[in-house]
């Protein structure tokens, strides 16, 4: 079938209009290619070297700040790694700051300057390259310029799409020119978030009438898909932002035409797309090197060592075990994993639980037996991983509790003996794919009033799940299926979750607050469980870290008491506020 491309504007209000210029080298720069004439723009492989040039901004800085706090910041995963791995106290500036929710602070904390920084580069970037692209108009230019154009957009809105998300209100860069200092300092983020999002959802649709299928990369630029954006990224992309539009119109402005409109553009965009990006069979093997690029494959980083990859994502793994040369964050909560489908006699069937979480040893605080030395669980590449024993004289430290992301595991080299951090091992990073798209349709066909289409597709998912299809085929039971079973696809696989439970939460108040509660609960009795089935409470009861039975849950604190709309957004940091004088700090943190 040929890919089809959906156009539907009645939801958007056109492009913000008035914006002056370029930006400032305060936290911007320029693109790692340089786009002259002579070098660029006669060399489609620059060119589009130039837009890849945008999107790996995200490795820059702390780099895992853009997956790791969006899952930490939710009821998927715990902080893990060891105590002093930044900060080295309970509540400390970085990892513990997301997973408390406390001390959250305008100049707390690098990553959240790191994703504000990260993220206007990459947009900064984009802007340069649409200018340079925009400037020549000979016959070269016009066979590739506005499909280049094109992807920069889709790269551009991903970054907007972040900041948003995470800050609120935010600044929208000038697109055209130079500015001086001056007119930089006095750039504002005036803008509310639904105009932001009619920014973000115009130029998605701007890219989609324009940039090339995968096909099309081959046959007109001459060079491969992979490494690109292509229809489908700007597609799913728009998608999933039109979602995030109907939230925030209806908990800003009360306004359910235009939601409804959304919900209705969505279904449309997600019927053009189930045909051309079937789900890959192996739910497991996507996130191996044998899934780079797969069938279902929307939106990613490559990291092989190739044109269309950049090793300085090879150790940017997050929750790389620490047995297995990686940092150990991000460890699965027992929430996460008690939300499995099992079968009869209690074992867990989704194949997605298997995709997802990995096991070290067990240890005092795992709140779990963990599976033995010849479990799959247990392994990545047939190399066993028992992550770092437990340390009784840090009770945090690497060990607690000893669960990583099978996602963010990268494989060691085939043909070496080298550790994965220092040695590609070629896993990409999933940005976007067509599970989590089927499941942004599935929410708006029930929205739209379309439930058997809601059921289809989620059932899409289930089934490579190996999962029955869905329980409850209506009613509110069904939109709260399509959340858990949306939660299962994508967990721990990129900064999701903590922006999903945001926006769940302003169309169902109370819902952010019971996970973030049950994530805590799960993991206290869980401890306490194995604790007394193993009569390991004399393991943890040391002179130098006194915990007892009757203290255990204050000297363990796991989380703060959520403040909702507060932990909505994180704070601007103070950084930008010193440079940038008519910016306004986010509501709740001013």
């Amino acid at each position: 079938m040929k890919n089809k491309r959906i156009i539907i504007t009645a939801v958007t209000t056109g492009l913000i209009a008035g914006f002056l210029s370029s930006c400032m080298d305060n936290f911007l720069d320029k693109p790692a290619h340089n786009m002259t004439p002579s070098v660029s723009l006669n060399d489609p492989v620059k060119l589009s070297s130039s837009v890849y040039s945008a999107i790996l901004t995200l490795g820059e800085g702390q780099g895992d700040a853009f997956s790791t706090m969006g899952e930490i910041a939710s009821d998927n995963a715990l902080r893990g790694s060891i105590l002093s791995d930044a900060g080295n106290v309970t509540h400390n500036r970085m990892y513990n700051q997301f997973q408390n929710f406390y001390g959250i602070a305008p100049s707390s904390t690098n990553f959240i300057n790191d994703i504000w920084t990260a993220s206007y580069k990459g947009i900064d970037r984009t802007n340069i390259n649409i200018r340079a692209l925009d400037s020549y108009f000979d016959e070269f230019m016009s066979k590739y310029k506005n499909g280049l154009i094109a992807e920069n957009r889709v790269v551009r809105a991903f970054f907007y799409m972040m900041l948003v998300n995470t800050f609120g209100e935010v600044v929208i860069l000038p697109e055209e020119g130079d500015i001086t200092p001056a007119e930089y300092a006095r750039l504002t983020n005036d803008k509310s978030v639904t105009q932001l999002y009619d920014y973000i959802v115009e130029d998605l649709h701007q890219a989609v009438k324009y940039i090339p299928t995968k096909q099309e990369w081959a046959e007109l630029y001459g060079i491969d898909w992979q490494g690109h954006t292509h229809l489908g990224s700007a597609q799913g992309l728009l998608a999933k932002a039109l979602l995030y539009q109907a939230a925030n119109e209806l908990y800003f402005n009360h306004n359910q035409e235009k939601a409804e409109k959304c919900y209705q553009e969505i279904v449309e965009i997600v019927k053009a797309m189930e045909d051309e990006y079937p789900l890959y069979g192996n739910f497991e093997e996507i996130f191996r090197r044998a899934g780079n690029y797969c069938s279902e494959s929307l939106f990613e980083i490559g990291t092989e060592s190739t044109a269309n990859g950049d090793t300085r994502f090879a150790g940017w793994r997050p929750s790389q075990p620490r047995s297995y040369n990686g940092y150990g964050r991000v460890a699965p909560t027992l929430n996460l994993i008690n939300q499995y489908e099992k079968n009869s006699t209690g074992e867990i069937i989704d194949a997605r639980y298997f995709g997802t979480v990995l096991f070290g040893v067990t240890n005092p605080l795992s709140g779990m037996a963990h599976p033995g030395n010849s479990s799959p669980f247990r392994k990545i590449n047939g190399d066993l991983i028992n992550g770092v024993a437990f340390n009784n004289k840090n009770l945090l430290a690497a060990g607690w509790p000893n669960r990583y992301s099978r996602k963010a595991a990268q494989e060691k080299p085939v043909g070496t003996s080298d550790a994965p951090q220092t040695n590609l091992g070629g896993s990409n990073l999933k940005l976007l794919r067509m599970g989590e798209v089927l499941l942004i349709g599935a929410e708006a066909a029930y929205h739209a009033g379309e439930d058997g289409l809601a059921v289809r597709w989620l059932n899409l998912v289930r089934k490579r799940a190996n999962l029955e299809d869905s329980p409850v085929t209506s009613g509110t039971a069904l939109l709260e299926q399509i959340w858990k079973d949306k939660r299962l696809e994508i967990a721990l696989e990129w900064s999701n979750r903590y922006y999903e439970l945001v926006r769940i939460d302003k169309l169902n108040p109370g819902y952010m607050m019971a996970a973030m509660d049950a994530k805590v609960n799960d993991e206290f009795n869980g401890i306490e469980q194995h604790l007394n089935n193993t009569n390991g409470w004399n393991a943890i009861h040391k002179p130098n870290f006194p915990i007892t039975k009757e203290n255990f849950r204050t000297m363990i604190p796991l989380c703060n008491k959520l403040e909702v709309p507060r932990n909505y957004t994180m704070p601007i940091p103070t950084v930008v506020l010193s440079d940038m004088l008519n910016v306004k700090q986010t509501q709740y943190y001013r």
